[in-house]
């Protein structure tokens, strides 16, 4: 009999327990469930963005790639508008500013520089990746220079950037230095460089050395005047004739 009432009272208290906290534990359960459930869904979502914005760049590059990087209008027509559907329905992805920043080469090498400077300042307003900011930030300021902006260009580059960066930035500043007539700081940016090139980039020092040297300051010269008086060499006595004869 004390079993029994023992028993019922347990059950009384599992129901008085689960009366004040039942509603607490099943909405716990079911927040698990939906983050559990939301997560996969998210997964699955960025997995599905992932590849198809893989997708459209993968078919940019071919267009880009056509005849041999010699696209004519028709495939640079197809590359322009998959490079625009990258930006506007995946502007966050690496990418979209692969393919802005490839856009920006193709427009520069046209001269078209005012739509290398678009595009390249879209890199920067919508890249998350550092790298990539970084390659922007280099060619554009390459860009407001041979646009005659030499001074907002310079600002650009100052700052402290990756050691993996140095070398480019400091190349870049010393081409824009000498494009303003200061070759004597574009001798000393050039020098930096050279300082600062990595293994990887050592493929670049022949021309940095060669740039370096086209404006390296001119190595003074003793002018005569300023040369020491020489000595008149002495003339030598006559030789005496020997006693013997």
């Amino acid at each position: 009999m004390a079993d029994h009432l023992t028993e019922e009272e347990q059950i009384e208290s599992l129901k008085r327990w689960w009366a004040e906290n039942g509603r607490g534990i099943i909405t716990g359960v079911v927040l698990a469930l939906a983050a559990y459930f939301g997560f996969q869904w998210w997964q699955g979502a960025e997995r599905e963005k992932a590849e198809a914005s893989s997708d459209l760049y993968q078919g940019f590059v071919e267009a880009m790639s056509a005849n041999e990087g010699q696209p004519d209008n028709k495939q640079l027509t197809t590359a322009k508008s998959l490079a625009q559907q990258l930006k506007e329905e995946y502007a966050s992805r690496i990418y979209a500013s692969q393919a802005a920043l490839r856009l920006a080469a193709l427009a520069a090498d046209d001269n078209d520089l005012e739509s290398a400077e678009k595009e390249l300042q879209w890199v920067l307003t919508n890249s998350d990746e550092e790298s990539l900011k970084l390659v922007a930030t280099r060619r554009l300021a390459a860009v407001l220079a041979a646009r005659g902006k030499p001074d907002e260009a310079l600002k650009l580059l100052e700052g402290k950037v990756p050691m993996a960066f140095e070398a480019l930035f400091a190349e870049t500043r010393g081409d824009i230095l000498l494009q303003k007539g200061d070759e004597a700081a574009a001798y000393e940016a050039y020098q930096q460089a050279l300082v600062k090139l990595s293994p990887e980039q050592a493929g670049g020092a022949q021309l940095l050395r060669l740039k370096a040297e086209g404006v390296a300051p001119a190595k003074k010269t003793e002018s005569p005047a300023e040369e020491p008086a020489q000595q008149a060499p002495q003339q030598e006595a006559p030789a005496q004739e020997s006693d013997e004869q």
